[in-house]
């Protein structure tokens, strides 16, 4: 099948409030690009919460040749079920296309990938600076640290000293005291028995809900050369012993105060949200002086997804959080002041009264349209069983939002297929300047959904480090003379992640662009002219 006749129609408007929507088009593209996975959950009828939490996807470039191959977790056998099945590798696949085409190759064994333990989540980043992308690949049970050697990866989990094996599902790499290296922040969720039963609801068997079970603290891994880390979760204060954990889903790394410092908001499940300040050797979790620890009402919610982002374009970083069904899902505002103070603007900003019938996993926030301000991108799927009654769907559309300005939004599509979606990644996977997406589904094929819809002009960049971490994570990117803000980041979303490269979409603009870069240390340059429709690297100079 031919790429042009992978899909019919991909998206569909809703309602009379979409805007736009002939310039959004997303075709699902996976099996006629090469793309062949299906998630495995390994339900037996049981009815264990492992089984309906995962997967996650990653978009990196692991053979560095410009190009970003696709990475998805699999989940397999669930561990203590008394199934005898074998376990699947994750699967890897190398991107092949020429530019402005998608074509895949299964390159799972060439790059030396072998079965895990029950896969959930997938962080990128290279610890070691050796110019290739490393991986941490979060697990119910073992997780594992990848080591790319020139495109093969080699597990170094036990030599790193990375020991947890709680069960974690988000990752986040991000350099916390300032040395050049990425450290590793795990966002843990449940101590869980495998032998627990059940829950009962109306004398009917369901999947018990999280707060049945005992959190696990979240782990912060810091790396010491490249090549062994320390656990300095409790030195740090990201665990204390004897104190309630909370059952952490996502985590997305960023400078919240502008001191130079990577920061952390970690979206929990069912309770208070963190946002653990960085002050210098330790950290502080500082959610509720934030405003962002709980919603409007005062009600904490079920954290599932997490976007650090400028989406009201004025310069500093705003939050965006998934919830379950009848939740809406929450945008915090940043009020830009020195210490971090957050409103939320959720009904205001017109992300809140549509999302209620939904339970959102993945997000990102990027230009689906290169109008120049960033949209969102929720993948739904729903968790049928923690209520008594419950008629919740097995399936649900995914959501993209338009951003009309100034960070308000409007239901401009949904992806027409329905899915019990969990992670979901985004990067440019045919180099043509618009932000594509994968979804990885729970027990369930896989998405590639490629962007028809960007017609505008745009502008690509790569950051890399000449001192310290290669690729720059955390860097900041402004558009001059133009004050919203772009993070270089890999980390975010659900379980997942994402392509580091930063495109700002110019609609009509068609001439060459000035761009500042404040790098990881604090120094900055400004780049320019740039010529437009093209990817650019930039160093410090």
């Amino acid at each position: 099948m031919s790429l042009a006749l992978a899909a019919a129609v991909a998206v569909s408007s809703v309602g009379d409030d979409a805007t736009h929507s002939d310039a959004i088009r997303f075709v699902d593209v996976a099996q006629a690009a090469g793309i062949d996975f299906r998630h495995e959950s390994g339900r037996t009828g049981a009815l264990r919460l492992p089984e309906i939490i995962g997967a996650g996807v990653a978009i990196f470039d692991f053979d560095g040749d410009g190009r970003m191959d696709v990475y998805l977790v699999q989940g397999g056998p669930l561990p203590g079920a008394g199934v005898e099945t074998t376990a699947r590798a994750d699967r890897l696949y190398r991107n092949v296309g020429e530019p402005g085409e998608m074509r895949f190759e299964d390159w799972t064994a060439p790059a030396g990938l072998t079965p895990g333990d029950y896969g959930m989540g997938v962080a990128t980043g290279d610890i070691d600076n050796d110019g290739d992308t490393d991986v941490f690949r979060t697990a119910l049970g073992r997780n594992r640290l990848l080591i790319n050697d020139g495109g093969r990866f080699l597990d170094v989990t036990d030599a790193a000293g990375i020991v947890a094996d709680e069960w974690s599902i988000s990752a986040s790499f991000a350099d916390v005291d300032g040395d050049g290296l990425l450290d590793l922040y795990i966002a843990n969720y449940l101590a869980y028995d495998m032998a627990s039963p059940a829950c009962q609801a109306d004398g009917q068997p369901r999947y018990c809900p999280p707060s049945h079970y005992v959190a696990a603290p979240d782990r912060l891994y810091r790396n010491l050369d490249g090549l062994t880390f320390e656990d300095v979760s409790i030195a740090s204060g990201i665990a204390t012993p004897g104190v309630v954990a909370h059952a952490a889903m996502g985590v997305a790394a960023a400078d919240f105060d502008g001191d130079g410092r990577a920061d952390f908001f970690v979206a929990n499940d069912g309770s208070a949200n963190a946002l653990w300040m960085n002050r210098g050797g330790s950290f502080e979790d500082f959610a509720f002086g934030a405003g962002v620890a709980v919603n409007a009402d005062g009600d904490a919610e079920a954290g599932m997804g997490v976007v650090v982002a400028d989406v009201d374009a004025d310069g500093d970083s705003d939050v965006f959080l998934t919830h379950d069904v009848a939740e809406s899902n929450t945008l915090y505002v940043n009020e830009g002041l020195p210490e971090p103070m957050f409103l939320d603007q959720s009904v205001h900003a017109g992300v809140a009264a549509g999302s209620l019938p939904f339970t959102g996993f993945g997000t990102g926030a990027f230009d689906f349209d290169s109008d120049g301000d960033l949209d969102l991108f929720v993948a739904n799927g729903p968790i049928a069983g923690f209520r008594p009654g419950s008629l919740a769907p097995t399936s649900l559309h995914n959501l993209l939002l338009m951003n009309t300005g100034a960070g308000r939004f409007q239901s401009a599509s949904r992806i027409s297929d329905e899915d019990t979606s969990r992670g979901a990644a985004f990067g440019d996977l045919d180099n043509d300047g618009d932000i594509d997406v994968v979804v990885a589904n729970n027990n369930g094929p896989a998405r590639l959904y490629r962007n028809d819809g960007g017609a505008g002009n745009w502008l690509g960049i790569a950051v890399r480090g000449s001192r310290g971490q290669r690729n720059a994570i955390g860097a900041l990117v402004w558009r001059v003379p133009f004050p919203e803000l772009r993070r270089v980041h890999t980390d975010g979303s659900y379980a997942s992640a994402n392509d580091p490269r930063i495109v700002f979409g110019l609609g009509g603009e068609d001439q060459p662009q000035h761009v500042r870069v404040r790098w990881p240390d604090g120094s900055e340059h400004t780049f320019g002219p740039l010529p437009i429709n093209r990817y650019h690297v930039l160093r410090p100079q």
